[in-house]
């Protein structure tokens, strides 16, 4: 026995002098812009840090909403045009969003503006919701983040010290992830940019046309089509704007084939025209085509559709219905909103 506490002398005077540092670095009065890898801070002002158990136990909960703020890999500048650059799949936390460049002591202002509205997004703009930061083992990134969206105004901002190595070191699973935002490097051909979403042949981002939501069912009577018309119009905007900001998808402009849509439509719903919004995709030379179309049951109960198909191979690559209640701008809003969440999350 005495042998054994001997043995583990080292190893605890080892975590003592860690630990020490850690301790002994003052939180700075603003961002941290000197090496990300120096010895952070064990605290976080406005927030609160999180180990490895604790965040386990969080994430069985399902209620918050994790941020990896890890840096992308950049092509190394020294490689000849057109060689093949394969860096490794990056690894996350599962359903963890990677928003590389985030993290930054001073990031540019469409960075900036891309985090606080992702996280807007992620969150249903509900600041209550708890948000998970981290990134790697003595990392700063982390900590600016987190750091960051309290600036923003989230109540729960928790800060992961222990990163993606603690994770694994506990013996938790991970996932392949893809990086979302205007510092995230395009993947190289063949890397998944998530389990569900497989990259485009040269890398970008999936060309997605939204054709505009279609309505069906009991439709009201006549008093109701000015008023149905302006509201299709002003959520098949909104859906576009959200999907734009989730940075998953590059949403194209459909007014090129404008003609060809209007003509469609005044024969059959796009959503069930035997494929004719795949001839529209191809037209606008898009990769995935969303159709989308709101069932109105009465004015009270109404069920919310979409889905999105691969023009290439007329496969359905993601689907959903879900309820929703009341016929009005607020009850779509907060549909349309919740589409897109889910779209962005899965």
């Amino acid at each position: 026995m005495c042998q054994r506490l001997l043995a583990s002398i080292p190893a605890l005077l080892l975590w003592s002098c860690l630990a020490a540092g850690a301790e002994g670095v003052t939180e700075p009065d603003g961002y941290w812009e000197g090496d990300i890898n120096a010895p952070t801070p064990s605290t976080l002002r406005g927030g609160r840090v999180i180990h490895v158990d604790e965040l386990e136990a969080l994430l069985r909960q399902g209620k918050a909403v994790v941020i990896d703020v890890s840096n992308a890999p950049r092509r190394p500048a020294e490689l000849a045009p057109g060689a093949p650059w394969l860096p490794l799949p990056h690894r996350a936390i599962p359903d963890a969003l990677w928003l590389p460049g985030v993290g930054a002591g001073a990031p540019t202002q469409e960075v900036d503006d891309f985090y606080r509205g992702r996280l807007k997004l992620a969150t249903g703009g509900n600041v209550e919701v708890p948000l998970v930061v981290y990134c790697h083992e003595n990392c700063w990134l982390s900590w600016n983040a987190a750091k960051r969206a309290i600036g923003y105004g989230y109540r729960s901002v928790i800060w992961f010290p222990e990163g993606i190595e603690g994770w694994t070191a506990a013996g938790h699973q991970t996932r392949v992830a893809a990086p979302q935002g205007p510092a995230a490097e395009s993947p190289p051909p063949g890397q998944l940019r998530s389990p569900d979403r497989p990259a485009r042949n040269d890398g970008r981002l999936p060309a997605l046309s939204v054709l505009d939501l279609e309505l069906t069912g009991d439709l009201g009577g006549p008093e109701f089509v000015a008023e149905h018309a302006a509201r299709l119009k002003t959520e098949s905007a909104r859906l576009r704007r959200g999907l734009e900001a989730t940075g998953l998808y590059r949403i194209l402009d459909n007014t090129a084939a404008q003609g060809m849509i209007d003509t469609l439509k005044s024969q059959s719903y796009l959503h069930d025209c035997n494929g004719c919004d795949l001839d529209v995709g191809r037209s606008l030379h898009a990769d995935q085509v969303l159709v989308a179309w709101v069932d109105r049951v009465s004015g009270l109960i109404l069920s919310l559709t979409y889905e999105i198909h691969e023009v290439q191979t007329g496969q359905i690559a993601a689907r959903k219905s879900f309820d929703f209640r009341g016929d009005n701008d607020n009850a779509w809003n907060h549909a349309i909103d919740y589409m897109v969440r889910d779209l962005a999350n899965k």
